[in-house]
């Protein structure tokens, strides 16, 4: 890379500075890093999905509205066991007023008073449901008198109906039952209701606290019930320990890895703070500035601190190797003048291009996408600044230990002799097996796909469980998709919408069940009374023989009960149902709609979200204002823009990478020549994907940009070397910048395969796939480059290649830049 300003000059002497100065530039460097860390050290790290929208998105803003109303999202779910029913029923009796004292907590859900529904249960039927009854009733009757013929003979095989079978078939359906149990009586729940959303992690973990200690106590006034808990705010906390532990190992184990590497690859224990202090500098800047412009870490952005180490120490490694390199031949200051301004380039062009690559990622309609671009790209020229501003003072402070050595190029072996040249069918070989691999890819890359069950991103532990049980227990999902409507009337509405548009969706259906307030108020209209009406008409014109019947005196008794049964409004329902659908201010009403399928698998999150867009179009249509609180819709609005930005933002990164590399090149054609190889490298990497049985997810899929800007640096350090060098040098470049380009990939390795040992599937799938995407792109950069590059140097005489410089993909260097430079 060429530059108006005598950068090579300047760059020189700071490293005249630093080796005659280092205490000076380390005091200052020092005093910065101190800064930056009082800023980072107030980063915070958000876990939740929620928040890797924009705020301003339809389904984030309904969901913080809706929880506003409700006064919290979900339920955190008790499970008591260990005693006979009674006992537990006696045990929540005890807990639920005193769980109900928390201000944690809302209300407590275990029993509902079905009594008072049972005897108003007429006045809860529609107009056709109560025509049924009569219609019903009226044929029992006729079937009673007929039976009461001796002379009868029924040609039907099919016995009437009953009173008593009567009256199971047209109870209305409200879905509650007395009591939350299993079906045999062993476990009871309460459904704890909480006064904030999981999405506040402080909130979540004192809810959970509070009132598992409230159990606990209780609890110890019955002897053998034991609780345990699940739900969405004990998930929330579970996942959020499970993403900080697993960060946390990972970053360490990282950095450990890659102290080994740099210990073992350049064979001093000091190269450990050369290489090493620039990238802890480089990231404190990094998480300083994160903190001032964004102020957290995301469930994406959260492993970068991984990822960043791997790339901050190959530029230290380059440095500290090419340093060590030139100790051989020139006395301490002289090797690090030449170290430095011989890999300085290579290293901006290499960070630069990461960049720009990472850049791209901010082009993205997904925020978290375009967090990590920003994050990414800034710790790149951190870690690349820090390497070159403090690096050269420690190489002095590390010369200073012995400083008799100093004055004089360190004893070393002779410079080995030429290697034997590879043979051209090997290099030709490479090639076309590099080929190969690209058509195997091409042929298989139709099944790597999104993976389909999110439950996997999650994990299984003791609460998904739990969750899992008492669903299949209670034989319905307990956190239902919540509509918040302006009042009870429009809620009613909403749900005769909502009903209407699963029925015409069929087997494709979302919900099995919608419910709202009105389903437990009096059916009201002129056909109601009309068949209410029938109803007392048919009880007054029974025959004396049928209202002094001992076999039907109790249903017919029954019945004129129910008849006289008196209308009521909303403040007469229980209020254990009530509160259920009545936002806590007053204002508002809810409707509730309960899932008849999980929705871990995409299709049918995919369904869900497009049959709530169309919900929102319908009701918009019929004049219903309605939001809504369901973080599935943030799962199916992530996906959506996953799958709309990450054909665009790939092309993107790709575009960068090559526009940076033909702005250093100053060529098409030399760009083309050097990122071409981490192009077909990387076309590689749906065969290893493929055989390795992974898929892409929303988490994982950031890797793919980054692959582009993190595997481009060995053809970069490869390429500025050869240049340096001139034609002829490839065997010496490859054993001394190829080496450093293999440690470099091993130290991204271990950035990334730290990840590896995470519990949480999400972020363990982005350790796999860059594990592989890193061995794909060093096949291309650092195998299949210089095979190109030894081809290309053994063009036969009087070729095209030879006769026509411009053509020539990699010239030397004038002399007297290689003189200046050396």
């Amino acid at each position: 890379m060429r530059f108006p300003v005598d950068f090579d000059g300047a760059m020189g002497r700071f490293a005249r500075l630093s080796y005659q100065r280092p205490g000076r530039v380390l005091l200052g460097a020092l005093l910065v890093a101190l800064l930056a860390a009082g800023f980072a050290a107030r980063l915070g790290f958000h876990g939740s999905f929620v928040e890797l929208l924009p705020s301003h998105t339809v389904e984030v803003s309904d969901l913080e509205a809706v929880s506003q109303k409700a006064g919290g999202d979900g339920y955190l779910v008790l499970r008591a066991q260990g005693a006979a029913p009674e006992e537990l029923r006696r045990f929540a009796h005890a807990l639920a007023p005193r769980l109900e004292t928390l201000e944690e907590v809302r209300y407590v859900e275990y029993r509902y008073d079905t009594r008072f529904f049972a005897d108003r249960a007429l006045l809860l039927l529609s107009a056709p449901q109560l025509k049924g009854l009569r219609e019903d009733l009226e044929e029992a009757l006729r079937q009673q008198k007929l039976a009461a013929n001796p002379l009868f003979v029924s040609l039907d095989d099919t016995p009437p109906l009953t009173f008593e079978e009567i009256a199971r078939k047209h109870t209305p359906k409200l879905g509650v039952s007395e009591y939350l149990t299993s079906p045999d009586g062993r476990e009871l729940y309460l459904f704890v209701k909480p006064a904030g959303v999981a999405g506040d992690l402080v909130f979540a973990q004192e809810l959970v606290a509070a009132v598992q200690a409230t159990s606990d106590a209780v609890a110890k006034d019955f002897p053998g019930v034991r609780t345990d808990a699940t739900g969405t705010h004990v998930l929330r906390i579970e996942e959020d320990r499970r993403m900080r532990e697993d960060l946390t190992r990972a970053s360490m184990l990282s950095g450990l890895i890659a102290a080994a590497i740099v210990a073992l690859s350049c064979r001093r224990l000091t190269a450990l703070a050369v290489v090493g202090a620039p990238v802890g500098a480089g990231l404190l800047v990094t998480f300083a500035v994160v903190q001032v412009t964004i102020g957290y870490l995301n469930i994406i952005t959260g492993f970068l601190v991984a990822i960043l180490i791997g790339l901050g120490i190959e530029y230290g490694l380059h440095l500290f190797l090419r340093y060590a390199e030139e100790r051989r031949e020139l006395p301490a200051e002289a090797a690090l003048v030449a170290a430095i301004q011989g890999t300085w380039a290579g290293a901006l062009t290499s960070a630069c291009t990461n960049a720009a690559a990472f850049a791209a990622l901010t082009l993205a309609q997904f925020q978290a996408f375009a967090q990590f671009g920003w994050i990414a790209a800034s710790g790149v020229m951190c870690t690349v600044l820090a390497t070159y501003l403090l690096g050269p003072a420690l190489v002095a402070l590390t010369e200073r230990l012995r400083p008799s050595r100093a004055a004089a190029p360190l004893p070393h072996r002779p410079r080995r002799s030429a290697p034997r040249p590879v043979p051209r069918m090997l290099l030709v070989g490479i090639v076309v097996g590099v080929g190969a691999i690209v058509a195997y890819s091409a042929s298989v890359a139709h099944t790597v796909g999104f993976e389909p069950n999110m439950r996997k991103l999650r994990g299984e532990f003791a609460a998904t469980r739990l969750d899992d049980h008492i669903i299949s227990q209670l034989g319905r999902r307990h956190s239902p998709t919540v509509f918040l409507s302006p009042d009870v009337a429009q809620a009613g509405q909403l749900a005769t919408t909502l009903r209407d548009l699963e029925a015409r969706h069929g087997k494709d259906r979302t919900f099995a069940d919608v419910v709202s307030l009105n389903d437990f108020l009096p059916r009201q209209g002129a056909d109601v009374e009309a068949e209410r009406a029938a109803l007392r008409a048919f009880m007054d014109d029974l025959p004396e023989s049928a209202r002094t019947s001992d076999r039907l005196r109790p249903a017919l008794d029954r019945l004129e009960t129910l008849l006289a049964a008196k209308p009521y409004g909303v403040e007469a329902v229980p209020s254990e149902v009530r509160r259920r659908f009545t936002a806590l201010d007053g204002a508002g009403s809810f409707v509730m709609a309960f899932k008849r399928e999980s929705l871990s698998d995409t299709d049918a999150l995919h369904r869900f979200g497009a049959q709530m867009d169309e919900l929102r179009e319908v009701a918009r249509a019929r004049g219903l204002d309605m939001k809504v609180l369901d973080s599935n819709l943030i799962a199916y609005r992530i996906f959506e823009l996953v799958r709309k930005d990450g054909p665009g933002l790939l092309l993107a990164a790709g575009l960068a990478v090559f526009a940076m590399m033909a702005m250093s090149l100053r060529s098409l054609r030399r760009a083309g020549l050097v990122a071409g190889p981490l192009y077909v490298g990387l076309a590689c990497l749906p065969a290893a994907m493929h055989l390795y049985g992974l898929k892409l997810n929303f988490i994982n899929a950031v890797v793919l940009p980054n692959l582009l800007a993190i595997a481009v640096d060995n053809a970069v350090h490869l390429y500025h070397r050869y240049r340096e060098e001139g034609p002829g040098s490839l065997a010496h470049v490859v054993r001394t910048t190829g080496v450093a380009a293999v440690v470099a990939t091993l130290s991204n390795a271990a950035g990334y395969g730290a990840l590896l040992t995470a519990r949480h599937p999400g972020l363990k799938s982005i350790g796999e796939l860059a594990l592989l995407g890193v061995a794909c792109a060093f096949l291309g950069t650092t195998v299949l480059f210089p095979a190109l590059l030894a081809l290309l140097e053994r063009q036969p005489p009087g070729s095209r290649l030879e006769e026509d410089e411009r053509l020539l993909p990699l010239p030397a260097e004038p002399e007297e830049e290689v003189q200046r430079s050396a």
